[in-house]
């Protein structure tokens, strides 16, 4: 299973006022794995790194890394971080992701991954944010299979947007 963090280019998508500036954006997305984990840890573990954790510039992902050590060590058994677009509740065996905005809902249930594809998505991330911005950089990690087996995902089920506002008299 692995990650893959690069850029690529929007220019054709969004108002450019200047025609030789060329605009990107990161991308990261899971690849080599099925559509249901591919968009479970795309929709939740990609996501939260890319709203929360914008850049490095002020330590956050360092901070989060830190927590995980000491979880690691058995010096605390949880901790929560609250972000923008999602709450972390780490713990001991896994991170579970809980919208900021929306809480639990029909379209947003609580998620979890091993701790250890956690660690690895935020040291990933770190590094990537200290690679240059070019469409150029890319950073590939693996996550452990073996961890795959130790917890279930449970992906997101989507309930139909015309269901979930069935305004319907009887």
């Amino acid at each position: 299973m692995k990650l893959k963090f690069s850029y690529w280019d929007i220019s054709k998508y969004v108002r450019n006022d200047e025609p030789n500036h060329r605009k990107i954006r990161r991308a990261f997305e899971m690849i080599d794995r099925s559509e249901q984990i591919r968009n479970s840890y795309g929709q939740y573990l990609l996501s939260s790194l890319d709203s929360d954790f914008l850049e490095n510039r002020f330590g956050a992902c360092d901070e989060l890394l830190k927590e995980i050590e000491k979880i690691e060590d058995g010096e605390i058994e949880y901790f929560v971080f609250d972000y923008n677009g999602f709450v972390h509740h780490v713990n001991t065996k896994s991170a579970i992701f809980e919208h900021a905005i929306f809480g639990v809902c029909p379209h947003w249930p609580l998620w979890s991954c091993p701790l250890s594809h956690y660690k690895i998505a935020v040291q990933a991330a770190r590094d990537f944010f200290a690679m240059p911005v070019s469409l150029d950089t890319e950073l590939i990690v693996e996550l452990p299979e073996s961890d795959m087996a130790k917890i279930i995902l449970f992906p997101p089920v989507m309930m139909p947007r015309e269901a979930s506002l069935d305004l319907k008299q009887d």
